[in-house]
Order: C-alpha cells, then sequence, then structure tokens
C-alpha cells in the first residue's frame, strides 16, 4: 500500500534582527510568512489528510493552522521530534560579520559532516522518521501533514528517499512555505513533487 507525506517549511519568519533563532520562543511568521502559510494551507485543501503534525515552535504552529483550518475535525499533533535542529549558535547574526565578532562560536564550525555546530544529522533523521512512521500508522490510509523546518524537512526527504548526502549537498529546494510530497511503498520514492508559494 502507497503512503503519501507531505513535509511543510513554515513560513517566513518576523526577524528584524537577523539572527539565528533556532529554538528560541517568540519567533512569529511575518505578513509574508502568514500568507506562505495560507498558499500551503490551500496547496493541501483538497489532500486525503488523516494527520497533521507540527512543531512545538510557533512559526510551525501557525502554518498548520492554516492547513487545519481547510480540513474541519482535524486536529493538530504536536511533537517534540519534529522540531528545529539543536544548534549552539542561538541568537547571533547570520551575516559573516556577525559571525567574525563572535569567535567563541568559531570552533563550533571545525565540522560541517557532523555538524559539530550542533544536534547531528543522523539524530536528526532517527526522530523525523520515528515520528514520520507514528503518524502514518494513526492516519489510517490516509495522506500525512508534516509541519517542519529547514534541516528537518531535508534530512527527512533525503532519508526517505535513502540518499546519503549531507542536506546542502543534495541541493534540494526548501523554501519558507514549501510543501514536499513523496509518494512511498515499500521503502521506496515512487513520485515527488514540490510547491513553493509564489508569494
Amino acid at each position: 500500500m502507497s503512503v503519501t507525506v507531505h513535509l511543510v517549511r513554515h513560513g517566513e519568519v518576523e526577524n528584524p534582527k537577523g539572527v539565528i533563532y533556532g529554538r528560541l520562543p517568540g519567533y512569529h511568521l511575518s505578513e509574508r510568512g502568514r500568507n506562505q502559510a495560507e498558499a500551503a494551507g490551500e496547496r493541501l485543501a483538497t489532500a486525503d489528510l488523516g494527520a497533521l503534525w507540527a512543531s512545538p515552535l510557533e512559526r510551525a504552529q501557525q502554518t498548520a493552522q492554516a492547513i487545519a483550518a481547510r480540513h474541519p475535525g482535524l486536529e493538530i499533533v504536536t511533537d517534540e521530534r519534529i522540531i528545529e535542529s539543536g544548534t549552539t549558535v542561538e541568537g547571533i547574526g547570520r551575516s559573516a560579520l556577525a559571525f567574525a565578532r563572535s569567535p567563541q562560536h568559531w570552533w563550533h564550525f571545525r565540522n560541517p559532516w557532523g555538524p559539530s555546530w550542533g544536534e547531528s544529522f543522523l539524530e536528526i533523521k532517527k526522530r523525523m522518521l520515528d515520528a514520520i512512521e507514528e503518524a502514518v500508522e494513526g492516519a489510517g490510509g490516509r495522506e500525512i501533514a508534516i509541519v517542519s523546518h529547514q534541516t528537518p524537512v531535508l534530512v527527512a526527504r533525503l532519508a526517505l528517499a535513502r540518499r546519503r548526502v549531507p542536506p546542502w549537498l543534495a541541493f534540494t529546494p526548501c523554501g519558507t512555505g514549501s510543501v514536499t510530497t513523496l509518494v512511498l511503498e515499500e521503502g521506496k520514492v515512487l513520485s515527488a513533487a514540490y510547491f513553493a508559494p509564489p508569494i
């Protein structure tokens, strides 16, 4: 029996200071992000969703709510396993200048394959696949949507496709508000589709 998995990245975040926010609380969707969430919701409006799971972080919850609004009676399951990847650089700026001004963080970037700056890709893969498997089991043969974050979505997509490359080397698109749809059968990807909001 085939299984359809929709991997959704939350919409754009309001981040006026341009920091790496990671798992920090208080980062909500921007106006553009809310529009992206609505577009993702519209994209999945006709999907036969039997499960809608979301990361506990605000931006993922807001995106999941836009999807749930089109599926009356479908509850959002909040699960810590699909949260943003852990990182040691939360709170510092994203620019090269901000990084240069934070020498205490330089050592954390010694091994990009690990990655040494936070949670390993293997840890992310395990928790994401465990959550997806549980969501599939609870969906009763219907489609599932998992609302998460860039790195977890990329890691899950590559793992489901059985590709063994770090996320940044896969050249796989994963824009804010995007929906990656995979149809799986016996552990193999039968088809894949990618939707990016035109916003």
